[in-house]
Order: C-alpha cells, then structure tokens, then sequence
C-alpha cells in the first residue's frame, strides 16, 4: 500500500514516451495525487502494474538530527588528537 512521502515511477506506454517520476503527496480510496518532478500535480487512478512505488527511506526521517551530533563527535576527536598547547 503505497503512503505520502513515497516515489512514483510510471514508464512511457510509447516508443518514445519519457517516464513520469514524482512524489505522492496525497490519496483518497484508489486516486492517488502526485507532484511530479517539474512541479505539475496530477490526480491519477492507475491500473494493475501501471506504477511503479519506492517506498521512502526509513532512515531519512532521523538522519538529519543525527548528523549534527556526529559532526560535533568527530570535532571533539580531532581537538583530543591535536592537543597541547600551541608554541
């Protein structure tokens, strides 16, 4: 069951057809609402396999607040390592 947050992909049914790629940001029952790539919202309500769903990252939500506190960890090794005083 695709959420909010994750990554629509639908293939070109043409030659020559380009795929769509974006963001779903909203559904009601089976219309899925998307914001594609170029800033375009569509409401679709595809078909059996005609989407393709990557499901967002289950680590992008804290890694952000933990960058921060690993950059501050490194820092303070580095000042360990140096050291002393300066002549």
């Amino acid at each position: 069951m695709p959420k909010v947050g994750d990554y629509v992909i639908i293939e070109g049914t043409k030659v020559g057809a380009q795929r769509r790629e974006g963001n779903l940001v909203g559904m009601v029952g089976s219309l899925l609402k998307i914001q594609w790539i170029d800033g375009t919202e569509s409401v679709i309500s595809p078909g059996a396999g005609a989407i393709r769903i990557e499901p967002r990252a289950a680590s992008s939500k804290g890694s952000s607040k933990k960058a921060p506190a690993a950059k501050k960890a490194q820092k303070k090794k580095k000042k360990k390592k140096t050291g002393g005083k300066k002549r």
